[in-house]
C-alpha cells in the first residue's frame, strides 16, 4: 500500500490490517489457515468475481432468517483436536478427534442443505460454483473419515473444510440478502451487515456496498477533501485472530507469482484451492493393470476410451499349451492331464459366503476365459485364496484380520504407492513371512524365474515391515474384527468367515467397478472436480457419503451415525423384497448409461419408472452381463462380485 494513502469506513466498527503477504509466503499456518490472506476470515482485496467473499458471515452471526451461531467453523483448530490412530497400519498417521469430526460434518451438512434450497430456481452458471464447493466439502470430509494422516496434514484439511463451508455461507448470504438489495434500487442499508466486507480503491465499488450493508474500508490519497472523524493509528493486526507460524503443507506460489496474486483477489484465492485440492485433498485409486490377450499384442493404453465392447466367445474350451502331453510306452501320446482353470478365468461358488443368484448365473454363463499372459492383479486379496480348508487358509484369514487396516490405508494413501498386487503378491501378504533377506541370488540364466519370484516376495516384505512396521505372522497374536478380539481358533467359525469374506468381495468389487468406469468413459483425464463428481456418483451405487473415497464399507466405525455395510441390494424374483433391489441396479445401470456399447434393451430401463415381476429378473441379468463383459474386456479377467451380507453381521 502506498505511504501516502489512508483507509476509511464509513459503516465498519473496526478497522482491519491490510493483508500484505510476505513474497512466497502465503501458505499454511498452524492453525490450518493461509494467514494475512486467509480470504474466509479476513478481509481482502474487493473484486467483483468474488463479491461472495466479502458476503462471508462473521462468527456468531444472526442475518434476518439465517442463522450461523451454532456453527463449528470458527473454531481455531489446535495440535490437541488430532490423535495417533494406532489401528491404522502406519506408524505416526492419525485423524482429528471423532467428536470434532462428528461437528463439523454435521454443520457442513446444514450449510450444504441449505444452499441447495436457496440456490433451487437459480440459473446453473449461478450454482455451478456452489456445486463444486459442495463436491469438495465432500470428498474433504470422505478424506478425514477414512484416511488418516500426519498431523498437519489433517488440521489443514478440516480447516479447509471450515473455509470452503464459509465461502458457501457467503453464496447463501449473497443469494438470500444481498441478491435482492442489488435488485431494490431504492434500497439503502441503514448498517451494516455481520459479514466479513472488503477493502477497495474504486469509489463506485465502495459506494454500492455502502448502499448494500458490507462493510467497506476505502483506500484513497490523503488529501484536504477527507472527512475524518476518529482516527485509528494502529488497526487489528491480523496476528489476534489467525496463528502466524509457518507450518505444512507449503501453498504458495513463486516470488515472481505473488504480486499478481495479490492484486487479483480474483485470481489467487482459486489458485490457491486448486494446490490445496492437489496437496491436501487428491486420492486416487491407481490404474489396474490391462493385460493383452496374447503375450505379442500391442499394451492396451490405460487412458484409451473404450469404443465398444464386443460380444465375446467365452465357452472355448481352453488348451494347456505349455505342457507337452507324454507318450505312453507304446509310443502313443497319453491323453492331457486336465488343468483346472483358474478362478479368475472361470467362476468358482465361494464354500463360505452366498453370491446373489444373477451374480452367480452370469458369471457362470461367461464360461472359460483364454489364460492371461500373466498372472491378473487385484486392488484387495481376492477371495478365491481363502477357498477350502487346511492350515494354509487358516492362516490366511487369521493374518487378513491383522494387516487388513493396512491395505484400508494404504489403497487410497498416495505416499504408500497403492498399486494393484498380484496373486502371488497377495499369497506372500497373506501368509506374513516378512522378514527382509539380504541373500545372494543365483546367478544362472536358468533361475531367472526363481530369481523374479524372490524379488517380488522381497518387495512384499518390505512393503508390510518397513511401511506398515508390521512384524511376522504369529500364530498366538490376536486382532480386532468389529467389537471381538480373535484370534486363530476364533477365526475358524464359520460364520466369522461368511463376514470376513463379504468384506473382501465388497471391496474388491468397488474398486474394479469404480477402476473399469474410469477406462470406459476416459475419466483419468478429466478435471479433479468432474472426476470427483463421477465417483461419487459411482458411489452412489453402494453408498450414501457421496464420496468415491468410500471404497472400504466403514462398519466398525461409529464416527457418523450408523456403521456403515453397503445401501447396495441384490435380491431378484421370486424373492420377496425383490423390488427393493431395483434402485441398485437401476444405479448400476444409470452409471453404464455412458459407457460405448450399452445394448439398445438397456437404454430404455434409463428412463422406466415401473418394473414387472415377469420382466425384472431378464432386464437385471442383462445388466450384470454387461458390467461383467466390459470388465473382462478391458483386463482379461472375471470381475469379482459383490456378496450376500450375511444375517448375523456384527
Amino acid at each position: 500500500m502506498d505511504a501516502r494513502a489512508v483507509v476509511t469506513t464509513a459503516n465498519a466498527t473496526w478497522m482491519p490490517e491490510f493483508p500484505v503477504a510476505t513474497p512466497g509466503q502465503i501458505c499454511t499456518r498452524a492453525d490450518g489457515r493461509w494467514g494475512p490472506h486467509e480470504y474466509s476470515r479476513w478481509p481482502q482485496l474487493y473484486h467483483s468475481n468474488v463479491i461472495h467473499h466479502s458476503c462471508i458471515p462473521q462468527q456468531d452471526a444472526q442475518i434476518d432468517q439465517l442463522d450461523f451461531r451454532a456453527l463449528l467453523f470458527w473454531k481455531t483448530l489446535r495440535p490437541e483436536d488430532w490423535a495417533p490412530n494406532l489401528a491404522c497400519g502406519v506408524p505416526d498417521l492419525g485423524s482429528v478427534r471423532p467428536l470434532l469430526l462428528m461437528s463439523l460434518h454435521s454443520s457442513a451438512g446444514v450449510v450444504m442443505d441449505r444452499f441447495e434450497k436457496c440456490a433451487d430456481g437459480k440459473k446453473e452458471t449461478e450454482k455451478n460454483l456452489g456445486q463444486h464447493l459442495c463436491a469438495t466439502i465432500r470428498q474433504a470430509l470422505a478424506r478425514l473419515r477414512i484416511l488418516p494422516t500426519w498431523r498437519t496434514h489433517a488440521i489443514a484439511l478440516a480447516a479447509h473444510v471450515q473455509r470452503l463451508c464459509l465461502e458457501l455461507c457467503g453464496l447463501i448470504v449473497l443469494f438470500e440478502i444481498v441478491q435482492p438489495r442489488v435488485l431494490n434500487v431504492s434500497f439503502v442499508a441503514r448498517k451494516a451487515l455481520p459479514v466479513r466486507g472488503a477493502f477497495t480503491s474504486n469509489p463506485s465499488t465502495a459506494e454500492g456496498l455502502h448502499r448494500l450493508g458490507i462493510p467497506v474500508w476505502f483506500i484513497q490519497p490523503l488529501t484536504k477533501l477527507v472527512r475524518i472523524v476518529d482516527v485509528i493509528s494502529y488497526p487489528t493486526p491480523v496476528s489476534s485472530e489467525l496463528s502466524e507460524e509457518l507450518s505444512l503443507p507449503h501453498l504458495h506460489n513463486g516470488p515472481g507469482d505473488l504480486a499478481g496474486l495479490v492484486r487479483n483477489p480474483a485470481d489467487w484465492p482459486f489458485r490457491m484451492q486448486e494446490e490445496a485440492l492437489r496437496t491436501l485433498l487428491d486420492a486416487i485409486l491407481p490404474p489396474l493393470p490391462q493385460e493383452p490377450q496374447n503375450p505379442s499384442d500391442a499394451p492396451v493404453s490405460k487412458k484409451a476410451r473404450i469404443d465398444s465392447v464386443p460380444s465375446l466367445d467365452y465357452g472355448r474350451p481352453v488348451i494347456n499349451a505349455g505342457k507337452l502331453s507324454r507318450r505312453s510306452h507304446r509310443g502313443h501320446r497319453a491323453a492331457p492331464k486336465p488343468v483346472e482353470p483358474h478362478p479368475s478365468c472361470r467362476y468358482q461358488p465361494s464354500n463360505a459366503c452366498t453370491i446373489p443368484v444373477l451374480w452367480a448365473e452370469a458369471l457362470s454363463a461367461i464360461g472359460t476365459l483364454p489364460p492371461p499372459p500373466s498372472s491378473a492383479a487385484y486392488y484387495w486379496p481376492p477371495p478365491f485364496l481363502f477357498q477350502g480348508p487346511g492350515a494354509k487358509t487358516d492362516r490366511y484369514y487369521h493374518n487378513y484380520v491383522r494387516i487388513r487396516a493396512f491395505c484400508r490405508q494404504r489403497l487410497l494413501d498416495p505416499t504408500i504407492g497403492a498399486t494393484a498386487l498380484r496373486v502371488a503378491e497377495w499369497r506372500d501378504a497373506l501368509w506374513g513371512d516378512y522378514k527382509v533377506h539380504v541373500d545372494e541370488a543365483p546367478s544362472s540364466s536358468s533361475a531367472v524365474p526363481s530369481k523374479d519370484r524372490r524379488q517380488m516376495q522381497q518387495n512384499v516384505r518390505r512393503l508390510f515391515s518397513n511401511t506398515a512396521g508390521l512384524s511376522s505372522y504369529n500364530p498366538a497374536q490376536t486382532s480386532q474384527w468389529g467389537h471381538r478380539v480373535v484370534g486363530l481358533e476364533e477365526l475358524k467359525d464359520a460364520a466369522t468367515r461368511s463376514q470376513i469374506l463379504w468384506e473382501v468381495h465388497e471391496i474388491n468389487w468397488r474398486c474394479e467397478l469404480l477402476e473399469v468406469d474410469r477406462v470406459m468413459i476416459g475419466s483419468h483425464e478429466w478435471r479433479t472436480l468432474q472426476r470427483w463428481e463421477r465417483e461419487a456418483r459411482v458411489s452412489d451405487i453402494w453408498s450414501a457419503e457421496g464420496s468415491g473415497l468410500c471404497l472400504t464399507p466403514l462398519w466398525e466405525s461409529d464416527l457418523i451415525g450408523e456403521s456403515e455395510t453397503s445401501t447396495a441390494l441384490w435380491f431378484t424374483p421370486p424373492h420377496d423384497n425383490w423390488a427393493a433391489a431395483i434402485p441398485t441396479y437401476r444405479e448400476l445401470a444409470h452409471v453404464m448409461g455412458q459407457w460405448p456399447g450399452l445394448p439398445e434393451r438397456l437404454k430404455d430401463i434409463l428412463n422406466m419408472t415401473w418394473y414387472d415381476k415377469d420382466d425384472c429378473k431378464e432386464l437385471e441379468r442383462a445388466i450384470l452381463d454387461f458390467y461383467i463383459r466390459s470388465f473382462v474386456h478391458v483386463f482379461h479377467r472375471l470381475p469379482i462380485p459383490p456378496a450376500v451380507l450375511p444375517a448375523d453381521w456384527p
